[in-house]
């Protein structure tokens, strides 16, 4: 049977992944609907091996894992937000769950200090409509005076609307076109959220839009003993693996002891010290005294309410944009231009037989057929609408003097920037172009998913076998007398009009096939026409150069270096050229 797929997300380090395995095995034990399956996410930085054995001894036919660490995912987080006591920028992890996992729309976020005792798929099953998450009210800011006021006075929400951010079903769809992480950017310039850090930050940004659980989905050990209790959350300082007599701990101590893991968690409740408990209640001491300092200075807080009114296409993606231009001027400041300065998403790393690379299936053939018809009348519609512009084709001759099949270079600057190229060859070559892309891109999710999968792509991957298999197809259409479109420059930096070092990989091509390469360079103008994000639309011209081949006289390392130092230097040309400056890197370190 085909089951539907529930997506749970964890934030986690080494330091917790005991803990993580109780709530992840309670998941399992109690999840009875067989028409649905488990896809556990573990955001961590750097998680050890032996923590993922662990986690994976509980994989199962209807359970899968799949580790993902969020470092090259950070950005600017680690200088933004405020930690304070034993909080680590883990907890800021779930704000990135929207944005970098962009093929999913609805997930369920769990903290790792949690036993559930009911079939989880009845909390995925809840409806959220437009709201952005569905979480159930915090029960320690309705016991606590001094945490209530600090939610009215300082955040403007009652203690009866602001949630616990450790359970929440998180509508990832809604929170990408809200726009919530750059929201969550915008805020922290201006607000320091230093009591609930990132559960502040999505108590603010949700206001309003907030689906409520019942309590039973979120039951904490303080206040009266409940008996309805579909999910306990060992919340503050409340864990029974640091103190004894804690409320609920059975059901904790039922999983440790299912998992063999009572004598290690034990030793560690034995552990722990009379200073260490004592310096926990002062911490909380100090958080209730923060609340009060925090609840008589609302003015801190005075830039919520505005992000909250504030429009939507105030949250373009300009906010983004301008931390990716600043990470550029970083790199380029560091000479690290090979490194891709938007974040890959996470992907299914591909295996033999996943791409049929000749498109020796008969139905690969007619989906390239038909998905590069509906490109080109997708991209022309967008030409038509004003949305890509396309100045010139300077130099077609030299594509048209080539007659059988080349390697073509571009800079790499824009997602849609090989739509010139793929025009060019059609028109000038009258021949197909093949395209080389990352891995990653070859299962984007939606239409554009579709035309970087059936568009004449060859994906590089991880796998050696399946990298051989890509290499001997750019030999196979290349003696077909087609066109293999390669970026030299193994990174895109958006709208970056300087031509960047280039690696070996297209020359190598060249070298080893014995084709020629075509250096294109596309330079760009700004137009006057705004696009949905407020940036300028830019205009393109395609600078077709003559084509370079290898030379008979020269060996394969050789070819090799020859063929990248003239491809180079006609890059740098027409970049002098057209612009009318020369070429100069910031990069200071050698």
């Amino acid at each position: 049977m085909k089951r539907k797929r529930i997506p749970v997300f964890f934030a986690v380090d080494d330091n917790y992944i005991d803990f993580l395995e109780v709530t992840i095995a309670s998941i399992i034990d109690n999840a009875k609907d067989e028409s649905f399956a488990y896809t556990f996410y573990v955001l961590h930085n750097g998680l050890s091996k032996a923590s993922k054995k662990k986690l994976k001894k509980l994989k199962h036919h209807r359970f899968k894992f799949s580790f993902y660490n969020v470092s090259g995912s950070l950005g600017q987080m680690e200088n933004r937000f405020k930690l304070r006591d034993y909080y680590t920028l883990t907890t800021y992890y779930r704000l990135l769950i929207p944005n970098t996992f962009f093929f999913i729309d609805k997930a369920i976020y769990l903290d790792s200090d949690i036993v559930v005792l009911d079939d989880l798929a009845n909390l995925y099953k809840v409806e959220l409509g437009d709201n952005l998450v569905a979480a159930v009210p915090d029960a320690s800011v309705g016991f606590v005076k001094e945490f209530n006021d600090y939610t009215t006075n300082a955040l403007g929400i009652s203690s009866k609307d602001y949630f616990n951010a450790g359970v929440l079903v998180m509508n990832l769809k809604a929170m990408r076109q809200n726009h919530l992480l750059s929201r969550v950017y915008e805020l922290s310039k201006t607000t320091a959220f230093r009591v609930a850090q990132d559960q502040d930050l999505l108590n603010v940004l949700c206001k309003d839009r907030i689906t409520y659980l019942p309590m039973s989905w979120n039951v904490m050990p303080i206040g009266d003993r409940c008996t309805d209790i579909s999910l306990i959350h060992y919340n503050l300082i409340y864990k029974p693996w640091k103190r004894n007599n804690i409320m609920y701990q059975e059901h904790f101590w039922h999983y440790v002891k299912k998992l063999n893991l009572e004598a290690k968690i034990k030793d560690r409740l034995n552990s722990i010290t009379e200073e260490f408990i004592k310096a926990e209640d002062e911490g909380m001491h100090n958080l209730i005294k923060l609340c009060t300092y925090e609840a008589n200075h609302p003015e801190n807080y005075k830039d919520c309410a505005k992000v909250i009114k504030q429009e939507d296409t105030y949250y373009s993606l300009n906010i983004e944009r301008s931390e990716v231009y600043e990470k550029i001027k970083a790199l380029e400041l560091e000479g690290k231009f090979d490194m891709d300065v938007e974040n890959d998403p996470p992907y299914t790393p591909l295996h033999v037989g996943d791409v049929d690379y000749k498109q020796k299936r008969i139905a690969n053939k007619v989906r390239a057929r038909i998905f590069t018809y509906y490109s080109f009348k997708y991209f022309n519609h967008q030409i038509k609408l004003g949305n890509i512009v396309i100045d010139d084709y300077i130099g077609v001759e030299n594509i048209k003097k080539v007659k059988g099949g080349a390697i073509i270079t571009s800079n790499h600057f824009n997602p849609f920037d090989s739509i010139p190229i793929h025009k060019a060859v059609k028109k000038y070559h009258h021949k197909r172009l093949f395209k080389i892309i990352k891995e990653g891109n070859y299962t984007f999710p939606g239409l554009f998913g579709r035309f970087m999968r059936y568009c004449n792509s060859l994906p590089l991957a991880n796998d050696f076998d399946v990298m051989r298999q890509m290499i001997d197809s750019v030999g196979y259409w290349l003696n077909k007398g087609h066109m293999i479109l390669i970026y030299p420059e193994q990174s895109m930096w958006w709208n970056y009009r300087k031509p960047k070092p280039t690696k070996a990989g297209a020359f190598r091509f060249a070298a080893k096939f014995d084709y020629p390469i075509i250096p294109t360079f596309i330079t760009m103008r700004e137009t006057d026409k705004v696009n949905k994000d407020g940036d300028n639309i830019l205009a393109y011209t395609l600078h077709i150069l003559k084509p370079i081949y290898p030379r008979n006289d020269l060996n394969y390392k050789e070819n090799i270096e020859y063929l990248q130092s003239c491809h180079d230097k006609a890059w740098k040309d027409v970049y002098e050229a057209t612009y009318g400056v020369k070429l100069e890197y910031t990069t200071k370190v050698e």
